[in-house]
């Protein structure tokens, strides 16, 4: 048995507001045994009308259910307003996405106008899939994995977050609306569910979003089994960078955002911001102002919401109190207790770092998924630049500077899966890859991208 699963809202942990019997072992095989009917069909490549049918059926009931999914994002995920309304409509959209420029990166037929005798290539479904979503995006994350893999022919075994089941059960009735459930099921569970998956000798593929130890408890499970893909989403050490032309109150602005937004709360979130010494004080003063934008209020209607728990804002009380910080890293803005006597909304955290030899705490150099912001000052823009590039959770990165050129430049030094401009870390595009490298992922596992991880290619080439 998996356990219990209960549900309450970070706004108020009072009360539950759903709950569900565990998902067991006679769920997951009945759920196994309703995939494998509908397997053969659904992966032919005539079937092919027949799923973008089925999934714009989706996009339509997910269009007509937004209130609804809206308002379970912020009772149970503990959305701000704004968030949920982004994330909402993002399910729609990842669908038009996928089944446009996704599916061009993986024809199951030639393309027209292939020369007789030529090589073509031919992507065809692995088989049964396993998706693992996280907390902070629950909908998003795990939409964003199962459309691509119902589309290009798979049938899908799907984990939400066991921190947000309500949303779980709200995707599992959109997906029997739009007469999907046949080929998707969702299962609720935690980590118990999640290895019975990597159990299962049906399995082709398991794509999962969340942090470095289930990623290495994933892979460990899957050892012994090199022909299953995995695919892994694993977070990042995200680093902001001011060149010395950089425009300081608009950096200051998108890094406040990219650092503070859903509580910081986003594997792509700024964490940390390197700007030269001679601007540090200016930049510590711009983002002590620009951090008053993104305190929450309490309620939904605010610029962020709370921590996903009261344990995770107890957690951020603990690590960052003063007496705790480690010599050299010092809070400079802030308070790291909880805001609310109900709820876990926390204050958003400035940090300085003074003394180079704190960048190796765990603080500095490992995801913390919370409120926080180190401002890291460089004498050298070298100096600087190789220790971005050598960072190990190379996920997302942002550049300031007043010259296209050296942005240019300096992207091209920093194997980040993403580099933006003069923009925040976080907001990766839907119509774009996304993934990390080092220690944030195996590769580019999302994104319009995602397809490639649920089918495989064949090179045809045909005689002259």
């Amino acid at each position: 048995m998996v356990g219990l699963l209960t549900s309450v809202s970070p706004w108020d942990e009072r009360e539950p507001v759903f709950s569900t019997a565990a998902s067991d072992e006679r769920a997951l095989a009945a759920a196994l045994e309703r995939l494998a009917g509908s397997a053969r069909t659904w992966a032919a490549s005539a079937a092919a009308p027949a799923r973008a049918a089925a999934l714009t059926r989706l996009a339509e009931v997910l269009a007509a259910r937004r209130g609804e999914t809206c308002a379970l994002l912020v009772r149970e995920a503990g959305k701000a307003a704004a968030d949920a309304q982004q994330e909402a409509e993002a399910l729609e959209s990842k669908i038009s996405i996928t089944l446009d420029a996704g599916l061009a990166r993986t024809p199951p037929r030639p393309p027209a106008g292939a020369r007789p005798g030529e090589p073509w290539r031919s992507w065809r479904p692995r088989g049964l899939a396993a998706v693992l979503g996280p907390f902070n995006f629950p909908l998003h994350l795990l939409h964003g994995l199962v459309v691509p893999a119902l589309a290009v022919g798979a049938t899908v075994l799907a984990k939400p977050s066991e921190r947000c089941p309500a949303l779980g059960e709200h995707y599992r009735s959109c997906l029997q609306q739009a007469g999907l459930d046949g080929v998707c099921a969702v299962l609720q569970g935690g980590s118990e569910l999640a290895l019975a998956f990597t159990r299962l000798p049906e399995l082709s593929c398991l794509a999962a979003v969340g942090g470095r130890a289930t990623g290495v408890a994933l892979s460990r499970a899957l050892a012994g089994r090199p022909e299953v893909v995995l695919a892994l989403e694993l977070g990042g050490v995200n680093p902001a960078l001011l060149l010395d032309d950089a425009d300081l109150g608009a950096a200051a602005a998108a890094i406040a955002e990219g650092a503070w937004r859903m509580a910081g709360q986003r594997c792509t979130a700024t964490r940390v911001v390197h700007v030269p010494e001679t601007r540090r004080s200016a930049l510590l003063a711009a983002l002590s102002v620009e951090r008053a934008r993104w305190r929450p209020d309490g309620t939904p209607e605010g610029a962020s919401g709370p921590l996903i728990a009261r344990a995770a804002a107890e957690r951020q009380r603990s690590a960052y109190t003063p007496s705790a910080l480690p010599a050299g890293l010092r809070l400079h803005a802030g308070s790291p207790g909880p805001l609310f006597a109900h709820g876990a909304c926390a204050d958003p955290l400035l940090l300085e770092l003074t003394d180079a030899r704190a960048r190796a705490h765990p603080l500095c150099a490992e995801e913390q998924f919370g409120p926080a912001l180190i401002v890291d000052g460089y004498q050298e823009e070298e100096e600087c630049l190789a220790r971005l590039a050598a960072n190990p959770y190379r996920l997302s990165a942002a550049v300031f500077t007043a010259s296209p050129a050296r942005f240019s430049a300096v992207a091209e030094r920093l194997p980040y899966g993403l580099v933006n401009h003069n923009r925040q870390t976080a907001g990766a595009r839907s119509d774009q890859p996304f993934g990390g490298l080092g220690l944030s992922g195996n590769g580019r596992p999302a994104g319009v991208a995602a397809g490639m991880i649920f089918c495989a290619e064949t090179v045809v080439w045909p005689g002259s």
